[in-house]
């Protein structure tokens, strides 16, 4: 449930907030850990600055060490209530670690701007400059680490029920089903849902999401109360009229309200807004992969191939060993695969199956303990080191680091029969990871929940994002649940 969802939250709506109340552990870490971190940063940047890094001191003599202890408070003081100040100290569900270390970069910048204007104005002893340029970038090193901690402990109290949030699901169709499916994937997001309430005239719910079906006999607000629901979600129920008076209903009762986009096909995570004549007009984004953005991104990508090859040759080479000795055969694999705009190119993998696995079968997706996998081809599948040679097939423009997983021509045919806008993914190249990717979503998951993936990827594309996928992939490989 991310921070850009539709909201309806007046002041009434207040029950959702007792879930994270219950956190009230995470939310005292959180600045203990911080005023930890920056104490010890601004020890560390006194002892790097004078006594390691050998850049002369004005005068030759070291300053008093007692000077630099005693403005240690302030300075601990003055990140706190940037922080504070700033909303970084607040439990956001959903979030990844990236996220959360990327959007604390303004609150950062801030401290150290406040933290310099406080050093010019302060007259009664001479700070180095120097010390708070260490300072701030141990302080940001130990900020990075403690907020690991952090998410660690959150994910467990999470995980195990307590500070959830108890959330009912109102209405059905595809989008429905997407939000069930993704809350279970992600249960240390701490949304509990205990129950759907399918309005008249919509699809019943699927069978195998197993979701307990309540009634709205009574009303949605009995139901709100019984089931002590503390955030309703609304996925199409239907006109404006019938929304409004059920999102009334949930926040006389105390529950906040979120409302999920109705279709799929429309992509309104990726909606820009603009004012003509004084009236806010929403419009779908289109494909930013077009002009100078495509030139960016191969620029980015030859940089980055070139960067992750060093480390990438030396992996490969062990595998490929390791392949040959325990298996005939070659120990790179190439694949026809549909790349940008349906033209196809021979992909490169290292061979984690056995010769021929396809022979009696025809082509057939990688299934769950699939016995055709070789000792050594287990161990690059779980880790996804089979797929380290398509950085070759990004250095010669085939590929892109980031960007939708290309589909063999076999199953892409059929997907395109069965999936809406299943081939606008062809609009980008395609990726050695991807924003579907790093959200879980492989073979082991539906092509619909990739496709929305892939599509948002596209028309939400920066530079910015291409280097937060990259980022998560690593996270990714080491606690997938649907890499076979």
């Amino acid at each position: 449930m991310a921070d850009t969802d539709s909201l309806i939250r007046p002041r009434e709506a207040v029950a959702a907030q007792q879930g994270t109340a219950r956190l009230w552990p995470l939310l005292l870490l959180r600045p203990v850990l911080d005023a930890l971190a920056v104490a010890l940063g601004a020890l560390i940047g006194y002892q790097y600055r004078f006594h390691v890094s050998g850049v002369p001191i004005p005068g030759g003599q070291v300053p008093s060490f007692q000077e630099y202890a005693m403005a240690v408070p302030v300075v601990v003081g003055l990140w706190l209530v940037t922080f504070l100040a700033t909303g970084r100290y607040r439990v956001r569900r959903g979030q990844s670690y990236v996220d959360e270390i990327l959007s604390s970069a303004g609150s950062v910048a801030l401290f150290v701007i406040l933290a310099l204007a406080l050093e010019g104005l302060y007259r009664g002893f001479p700070y180095s400059r120097l010390v708070l340029a260490d300072a701030s970038i141990a302080a940001l090193l130990l900020f990075m680490v403690d907020r690991a901690v952090v998410r660690v402990v959150q994910s467990a109290l999470l995980r195990s029920g307590y500070g959830a949030v108890r959330v009912l699901l109102v209405g059905g169709g595809e989008a429905a089903e997407l939000l069930i499916r993704r809350l279970r994937m992600f249960p240390e997001y701490g949304y509990r849902l205990v129950g759907q309430v399918v309005v008249p005239g919509q699809p019943e719910p699927s069978p195998d999401l197993s979701l307990p079906s309540l009634s709205m006999e009574d009303g949605l607000g009995r139901v709100v109360e019984r089931e002590r629901c503390q955030l309703v979600v609304l996925a199409g129920v239907g006109p404006h009229e019938q929304l409004l008076e059920m999102a009334r209903a949930c926040l006389e009762r105390g529950a906040e309200v979120k409302v999920a986009p109705d279709v799929l096909e429309i992509m309104t995570s990726a909606a820009g807004s603009e004012e003509v004549a004084g009236i806010p007009l929403l419009g779908v984004r289109p494909n930013r992969l077009v002009g100078v953005n495509l030139v960016l991104k191969r620029a980015f990508d030859v940089v980055g191939t070139l960067i992750l090859a060093v480390p990438a040759v030396p992996v490969v080479a062990v595998c490929a060993l390791g392949i040959v000795l325990t298996s005939p055969g070659s120990p790179f694999y190439g694949q026809e695969r549909l790349g940008y705009r349906g033209k196809t190119f021979r992909v490169w993998k290292l061979r984690s199956m056995v010769p021929d696995a396809e022979r009696e079968t025809g082509p057939i997706m990688t299934r769950e303990n699939d016995d055709r996998r070789t000792s050594v081809g287990r161990v690059v599948r779980r880790f996804s080191l089979d797929e380290l040679p398509q950085l070759w097939n990004v250095f010669m423009g085939e590929m892109s680091l980031v960007g939708p997983r290309p589909e063999r021509p076999f199953f892409a045919r059929r997907f395109e029969q069965e999936v809406p806008r299943y081939r606008e993914r062809l609009e980008a190249l395609p990726g050695v990871t991807g924003w579907a990717q790093v959200n879980d979503l492989r073979q082991g998951s539906g092509i619909e929940e990739r496709v929305f993936y892939d599509l948002y990827y596209i028309e939400n594309w920066s530079l910015a994002f291409d280097l937060k996928i990259l980022l998560l992939t690593p996270w990714r490989i080491l606690f997938h649940r649907h890499a076979y």
